[in-house]
């Protein structure tokens, strides 16, 4: 998600504004829709234009962090101002791997654009592309509605359709799989699909990765309560990788989510809370 300034990170809804693209990269997001207990398997010609599913929903666009990034180089990591970033994300290593489960929140709309997402994913901390996938939960028109996505960032999201409820289980992976390959896989344990998509010809430095919950245009709906667990990077809690916990905030710095610190045995789990819109 990202504000076009220095202090950015959100998602800018296609509807309601237009953004400008930060670049071309010669990659195709490859879509697939699964049909319920099936799994679908994309493989990326990176000679195809980038795909986006069009959608009746507010969609928003994920994008790279744009906070203060000299707070990793000077090591502060126990929590932090994430901006439109809320959650964990873990730097210092060459990450290959982000997974996490979580339950899918409901949301109350107070507004008629605004939309909350959560995602695994690498890269996006200090630098330019981001792999993640997820969930997002928007107000279309006031009315709450849930979509499973995918992004290559800079490329645009792409939407799937596939049936998304609140209290779905899901379990989502971001990997690399060596070379200039990608895959990202999300499953509705509770709706009983699966996406799957393989992704050749893409470069990344792999140089982070992150569970979050981002708002576009850091305007919260208000969600529920959200619990990750399991969460890996490189196969290992967060806590043993010393993650850095963010928390997000409005553009004057009031702070819009809480979250805790790392618990269970691994330190694989934390909570995200709704503060203000």
């Amino acid at each position: 998600m990202t504000e076009r300034h220095a202090r950015r990170g959100h998602h800018a809804l296609r509807r309601a504004t237009p953004w400008a693209l930060l670049g071309a990269v010669g990659l195709a997001c490859g879509l697939a829709i699964a049909p319920a207990g099936q799994s679908t398997r994309t493989t990326t010609d990176p000679s195809m234009p980038s795909a986006s599913a069009g959608s009746s929903s507010a969609h928003a666009r994920f994008d790279r962090y744009r906070g203060d990034t000299r707070k990793k180089a000077l090591g502060r990591r126990r929590q932090q101002n994430g901006y439109n970033w809320s959650g964990y994300t873990a730097i210092g290593h060459s990450f290959t791997t982000s997974s996490a489960d979580w339950t899918v929140p409901d949301i109350s709309c107070s507004s008629r654009v605004d939309a909350v997402a959560e995602w695994v994913g690498l890269d996006g901390w200090g630098n330019d592309t981001v792999e993640q996938i997820g969930i997002q939960e928007s107000c279309e028109n006031g009315t709450p509605e849930f979509e499973d996505w995918y992004e290559l960032y800079p490329n645009d999201p792409v939407y799937l359709r596939d049936r998304v409820q609140p209290g779905d289980h899901v379990h989502a992976t971001a990997r690399f799989l060596g070379g200039s390959s990608y895959e990202l896989t999300l499953h509705d344990e509770t709706q009983g699909w699966v996406q799957d998509k393989r992704f050749d010809g893409w470069s990344a430095p792999n140089e982070s990765a992150e569970v979050i919950v981002e708002a576009n245009r850091r305007a919260f709906p208000k969600f529920d309560r959200i619990d990750f667990t399991k969460v890996r990077f490189n196969g290992a809690g967060p806590g043993s990788v010393h993650a850095i916990g963010l928390w997000a905030s409005t553009g004057g710095g009031r702070q819009q989510t809480d979250i805790t610190p790392l618990y269970g045995s691994d330190l694989d789990s934390f909570s995200v809370t709704y503060v203000r819109e």
